[in-house]
């Protein structure tokens, strides 16, 4: 195979060893190794990389939490931890494993201070202790916040998400190698070009408004409390209830139709803030959901969070630096990507 390295490294010395430094024993895979998938998610995952052993005469069986580092054609590819492995009827092992962001789906409460995202990002991978490195350090400051039974993954979501609405700048979460990484996307913006004369082997291209609302109304419910204590009643009583809202409108209506949804009003919001809501939650919703597909030749800088050029002559469409969300990597007998891609102006919706 082209992998420049593939080890299994462990600490104990139980089983037959191909070579040994002080950090452990390491097993050169190389030649029973097969069916390598590479994973990257901007969807606050763990980077995963899945692959089969075949047994031989002395056969190498993965404990769980062993390291392994992968390198192709010398490019530092992954280094994780075997997370599960399973043997099967053809004398062959599966094993899966996770790069060190995994760490980050621990659990904690934190009640946080106003801070940035990297002040948050620090603290929570020391927490993990994992190696980490600020690359995009983000000015932006959020509110103080409790988080309470919360993974680090969702308290680093709440603040990016906090971030991305203030600023229109989009952060993100990266295992480079054995450093998770705090990067501000796109990280590379690609020189590759990939359409169907260059790279591109397939494509999946849909256009829908099922989850699009163009009228948004923001309501406040206002109860009348009942003279007698005697009401004991859980649901709202109809005499005493009362509706106010805020609405706000996109032109789309005129060729969508009106699709309505109502939000609540935010904790003691005036008729202002109601209306800025409106307009926020409407310049959200008011956009079909566009999904890309591609699957193209390999290339290792076809990650997450970066960006590439996408050229697609059948649906007559350029797409310049088209962000990339996520990345599967089949390294077999041809090396190839499937990615999928963010089609709009922004990186990810707010949640």
């Amino acid at each position: 195979m082209k992998a420049t390295t593939f080890e299994l490294v462990r600490r104990s010395n139980m089983y037959r060893k191909s070579k040994k430094n002080g950090k452990g024993t390491t097993y050169d895979l190389r030649e029973v190794v097969t069916n390598i998938k590479w994973i990257t998610d901007l969807n606050f995952s763990a980077g995963e990389l899945s692959f089969d052993l075949i047994q031989n005469a002395h056969p190498i069986i993965p404990y769980t939490g062993d390291i392994i580092k992968f390198r192709w054609e010398h490019h530092k590819t992954f280094y994780g931890y075997v997370f599960k492995y399973a043997v099967k009827d053809d004398n062959t092992l599966s094993v899966t494993c996770y790069d060190k962001e995994r760490y980050l789906k621990n659990q904690d409460s934190i009640v946080w201070q106003s801070g940035t995202i990297a002040d948050r990002f620090n603290n929570v991978c020391k927490r993990a202790g994992i190696k980490h490195k600020v690359v995009n350090k983000p000015k932006h400051k959020v509110a103080a916040e409790v988080c309470d039974g919360k993974t680090y993954f969702d308290m680093l979501k709440s603040a990016i998400t906090k971030t991305k609405t203030a600023t229109k700048h989009m952060y993100y979460v990266y295992c480079n190698y054995d450093t998770v990484e705090l990067r501000r996307a796109p990280y590379k913006k690609l020189k590759i070009i990939i359409g169907g004369k260059s790279a591109m082997t397939g494509f999946s291209y849909a256009v829908d408004i099922n989850n699009t609302a163009n009228v948004v109304k923001v309501i406040q419910k206002d109860t009348k409390k009942a003279k007698s204590k005697s009401a004991t009643a859980k649901q709202d009583d109809p005499k005493r209830t009362s509706f106010k809202s805020i609405s706000a409108k996109g032109k789309s209506t005129e060729q969508w139709g009106k699709l309505q949804v109502t939000v609540n009003k935010k904790n003691k919001a005036n008729h202002a803030q109601m209306v800025k809501q409106a307009k926020n939650e409407l310049r959200k919703r008011n956009r079909a959901n566009k999904t890309l597909t591609i699957d193209c030749i390999g290339n290792v800088d076809l990650v997450a969070g970066n960006a590439v050029t996408i050229k697609i002559n059948d649906i007559n469409k350029t797409l310049k630096n088209c962000p990339i969300l996520k990345a599967e990597h089949d390294f077999g007998t041809d090396y190839t990507c499937h990615l999928t891609m963010k089609v709009g102006a922004e990186w990810l919706e707010n949640s």
